[in-house]
């Protein structure tokens, strides 16, 4: 069976980075390094292991669409599958039209308001649905944004994820919208209406994304498919578990994939969580990747340079491979 949501590389070397937030210094510095090193045969491919959007700073700074579209003219450009972006937990939330925050920030109506100004939500959206949330690898290295999830406890769970559909759930939630509400009804409700603006930018009642937002609701609060999409996204990994423990999720979440895999996967690299410096070893088995954001300070981020079919079996092989995201200190 095919796994629509996992792309399999046998052979070259891969540069990986993770979790960049809308900063444009920092994706630039990344576009240029990888342009160079493709040129000089160094490197066959880029995986943005996911959360390219939302920045943390004023509006202005947060380069998101910007970047999204960057990375669409790059794999228009190059043959596919050179260049791979994996979902993460930040571009989530724009496929569903559900809320997003982190303690006062919100990140949902600036991203809804960027995405209307580009005049080409149709086309980003499309992209972010067609989004991957696997790279397997000869090496035995899988890849993905969040990390081990306990959610994945058996071949079937695996499976499911693998296979995973979007406009499947998309369509539900429509069919259940149009047998039990009316657009006059959304539109006459002011709550509804509000919030539906605030969030999500609607213009008013004839505006064809009136439903969205109410779409948003019901499959965050009803759909067993959505809670297991965002367990696995929004996952706290370690920090969540003792290390002994989270071993255990980590093997058996390597072992689920594995089975259904053309190669073991044996090492799990992953962003999404803060470290200090660029990365940080979790146990034997997960290397922590933080390229910007999420290292602390921000100029120690750190990409990696994964041959794709030299095996791995242990997370700490992969550290003398790891180069730092800027060359010279940051400028801003």
């Amino acid at each position: 069976m095919s796994h629509p949501r996992a792309i399999d590389i046998d052979n070259g070397v891969a540069m990986v980075v993770t979790d960049l937030h809308g900063d444009g210094v920092a994706y630039t510095q990344i576009r240029q390094k990888f342009v160079e090193l493709y040129q000089q045969g160094a490197v066959q491919y880029l995986i943005l292991a996911g959360d390219m959007v939302h920045g943390y700073g004023p509006e202005e700074d947060d380069l998101s669409i910007p970047i999204l579209l960057d990375i669409m003219r790059l794999q228009a450009h190059y043959k596919p599958g050179t260049v791979v972006m994996l979902l993460g937990n930040h571009e989530m939330p724009h496929i569903y039209s559900t809320t997003l925050a982190k303690g006062d920030i919100e990140f949902t109506p600036r991203f809804e308001r960027l995405l209307t100004q580009s005049g080409q939500r149709t086309e980003i959206l499309a992209f972010l649905r067609s989004l991957p949330f696997f790279v397997r690898t000869k090496a035995g290295v899988l890849i993905n944004h969040s990390g081990a999830a306990p959610a994945i406890n058996s071949v079937q769970i695996a499976e499911d994820i693998l296979t995973f559909d979007h406009e499947a759930l998309l369509r539900l939630a429509e069919d259940k919208i149009a047998r039990n509400y009316t657009r006059a009804q959304l539109a006459s409700n002011r709550e509804y209406m509000a919030q539906a603006r605030y969030f999500l930018g609607i213009t008013g009642a004839d505006d064809p994304r009136l439903t969205h937002f109410l779409r948003g609701q019901l499959i965050s609060q009803m759909s067993q498919e959505f809670a297991l999409l965002w367990d696995i996204l929004f996952t706290r990994n370690e920090l969540g578990w003792t290390l002994d423990a989270y071993s255990f999720v980590l093997d058996a979440y390597l072992r689920h994939i594995s089975a259904l895999s053309p190669y073991k996967q044996r090492v799990l690299v992953s962003g999404h969580i803060p470290v200090r410096g660029g990365y940080a070893l979790i146990g034997k088995h997960q290397l922590r990747l933080a390229s910007y954001t999420h290292a602390n300070p921000h100029e120690e981020g750190a990409y990696l340079l994964l041959d794709c079919g030299q095996p791995i079996t242990t997370a700490a092989q992969l550290v003398p491979f790891l180069r730092p995201t800027f060359s010279q200190p940051e400028k801003r």
